[in-house]
């Protein structure tokens, strides 16, 4: 197996970046959904009185909470995916572009 032509590495590493704009995009949309979701808010009085005795207010209220905090933790965690791809591609460009300039100081 030959060694990857530079167009190869670059590419590559273009490709990486890409991925972490993609997991971006997606943190972003999740933001937007979890706010959407906490404007969704629905209060005792938006319920007939008898949903209000059974709690179904109460119960809207947690629910919303955890779609909330679910989208938020999705919303981080592709954000971190993203910087964990971001640093891959800095550090596999930074250390082809060492590489290339050892192999040209040694010829």
């Amino acid at each position: 197996m030959e060694n990857p032509s530079k167009d190869q590495i670059d590419a590559s590493i273009d490709a990486v970046y890409s991925d972490a704009r993609t997991w971006i995009e997606m943190s972003q949309q999740f933001d937007e959904m979890r706010q959407v979701a906490r404007s969704l808010a629905l209060g005792a009085y938006d319920f007939s009185s008898l949903g209000h005795l059974i709690g179904l207010d109460d119960i809207y209220n947690d629910l919303q909470d955890r779609m909330t905090s679910l989208l938020h933790q999705g919303s981080t965690n592709f954000d971190n995916i993203a910087n964990a791809l971001r640093f891959a591609a800095d550090n596999y460009a930074r250390e082809e572009q060492e590489t290339v300039h050892r192999m040209n100081n040694i010829y």
